[in-house]
């Protein structure tokens, strides 16, 4: 019976260990210091990695290259302290190794004293998380989330409008209403906007025009038109000969008649 049960504690015992030696951890999850986990990102597979407490650093078992293109050994890991809040984030990215499609090599990254702020030791990291492969390879923006949770620090830095902007805004607000008060009383409380509809404007124009007729018609009262000369293209003889011949067959005509 003993050694029933000497031999359940034993498989017990490992099972914990095993457990505690290769938990399962996602991106964006707070990973206590010591613990080894599995991660795979759309570009790499990160095993067995864990933040060495005694090194300080962050050992990987393996790094793999499960993408189709060459790329250089990168990955964000954010560090947090005993309250759980970020002290820094090592955004590594390494030139010098290029691992080629389904490579794999063992690695560790140092983590620094310079890679947290100046009031913060490194013996104060007491989780870690995995941001992300860093595919973009930045190197910067280790105190961009000091501070916040892990799950703030998905979400985009607060990038709020500064205070001259937010001036300008206000000053524009302040302007445009004060526009519209200034139009809603000119409309309702003066004639400035009286032709603003279209009957308005076509009865204007009625009276413009009536006004121009009665000054043309006054104008051709003081001005009237001179009769336009016949323009003669006969010499007075011709014109006198053709009267005479009328004449002549007006009396020939009237002698038939009486004959």
């Amino acid at each position: 019976m003993n050694k029933i049960l000497k031999g359940l504690m034993i498989i017990l015992l490992l099972a914990v260990t095993k457990k505690v030696d290769a938990a399962n951890y996602n991106l964006k999850e707070l990973i206590p210091i010591n613990t080894k986990t599995t991660i795979v990102t759309p570009n790499f597979s990160y095993k067995k990695l864990y933040y060495n407490q005694e090194t300080h650093s962050i050992d990987f078992a393996g790094i793999k290259n499960i993408s189709d293109n060459n790329l250089p050994l990168s990955i964000s890991i954010a560090l947090f302290g005993s309250n759980k809040k970020n002290l820094s984030i090592v955004n590594y990215c390494s030139q010098e190794i290029i691992l080629t499609s389904k490579e794999e090599i063992q690695y560790t990254i140092k983590v620094a004293s310079e890679d947290l702020p100046d009031d913060i030791s490194i013996e104060d990291v007491k989780y870690i998380a995995i941001l992300g492969d860093n595919i973009t390879c930045r190197t910067t923006g280790t105190g961009e989330f000091v501070g916040k949770r892990v799950e703030e620090i998905g979400v985009l830095k607060d990038k709020g409008l500064d205070g001259k902007t937010q001036l300008l805004i206000q000053i524009l607000i302040v302007v445009g209403a004060a526009l519209i008060i200034l139009f809603l009383y000119k409309v309702l409380f003066t004639s400035a906007y009286q032709n603003i509809n279209g009957n308005s404007v076509r009865r204007g124009y009625d009276k413009y025009n009536k006004k121009l007729q009665k000054e043309r018609e006054a104008e051709l009262k003081r001005n009237p038109p001179k009769e336009k000369e016949v323009q003669r293209t006969k010499t007075e003889e011709i014109l006198k000969q053709e009267e005479q011949a009328k004449e002549d067959k007006n009396k020939t005509a009237l002698h038939d008649l009486y004959k």
